[in-house]
């Protein structure tokens, strides 16, 4: 999909990539034929993509075409979704984090293996999360003292990162990530769809307190969220693409993880499910 974005050269915007399209320009290839000025630039592009650099095409194309990498990444990107005390790192910390990439699903908790996830970044070339530029990032540095301001000592400064947030929000789709799950009808299909970010903190909590069976049921909550975003990108893509010369560059469908493989207490997504309704 990349060798068809020509919006990663400079002057080249949405309605005259467009244009150059029309005109059967669609290929790296075409455009160094058609404008020879820019021949030196694809060619270090195309050692950048050769060499897995997702985060010099992020830099170059920009955030509002940041979607466009994860077909030349699918196989080194990492899905990912945590799970926090509170909604602020200045007075919460991170509980556990999913990651989900083609090798499965991965839990970091906290008091287990969570200090093993810095080394575990370093894999991946891309990272797509759902509101991660706002909220899990930003956790996560403070969590691991990355937090210079200009964003380089970011855990996540050698990759790139989709945050599914502002594509979807461009197709019409706002709100939380179980509001659009079920929007698109690409959410979990189990009971603990009922849960929220609260009752995340309610099992942590459980699970510090002694419940054994509170610690597997956030595991297993956080999982749900983590395996529907594959989904969710696809869907974007496959939208965002729709009619142009990237729609040749779709990615095949991301390996679906079964998480029906973890287990969890159904008598615990109950009480905090009568909970909830009895705070409404």
């Amino acid at each position: 999909m990349l060798r068809n974005s020509l919006q990663l050269i400079d002057g080249i915007g949405p309605e005259k990539e467009s244009d150059l399209w029309d005109d059967g320009v669609t290929t790296w290839d075409e455009l160094a034929v058609a404008q020879p000025q820019h021949e030196d630039f694809l060619k270090q592009a195309n050692s950048r993509l050769n060499d897995g650099n997702a985060r010099y095409f992020q830099d170059v194309l920009g955030s509002r075409e940041r979607w466009r990498l994860y077909a030349d990444f699918q196989r080194k990107t990492a899905f990912l979704d945590i799970e926090t005390t509170g909604l602020s790192p200045d007075n919460s910390y991170v509980t556990m984090v999913g990651i989900l990439d083609y090798t499965g699903f991965t839990a970091y908790v906290r008091g287990d293996n969570l200090d093993e996830l810095p080394t575990a970044l370093r894999a991946y070339s891309l990272f797509v999360s759902y509101n991660g530029a706002s909220f899990d990032m930003p956790f996560l540095d403070k969590e691991f003292g990355r937090v210079a301001p200009d964003g380089k000592d970011s855990l996540f400064a050698h990759a790139a990162h989709l945050d599914l947030r502002y594509p979807l929000r461009r197709l019409g789709f706002k709100g939380g990530l179980k509001k659009i799950e079920q929007a698109t009808d690409l959410g979990r299909p189990s009971e603990l769809s009922g849960l929220t970010g609260y009752d995340a903190v309610r099992l942590w909590k459980m699970a510090n307190d002694g419940e054994p069976d509170a610690l597997p049921t956030l595991i297993r909550y956080n999982a749900e969220d983590v395996a529907s975003l594959p989904r969710l990108t696809e869907m974007m893509i496959d939208e965002m693409s729709y009619g142009t010369p990237l729609s040749a560059g779709t990615p095949s469908p991301f390996p679906e993880y079964d998480t029906e493989d973890l287990p969890y207490d159904s008598g615990l997504v109950r009480h905090l499910t009568r909970s909830a309704r009895f705070r409404s």
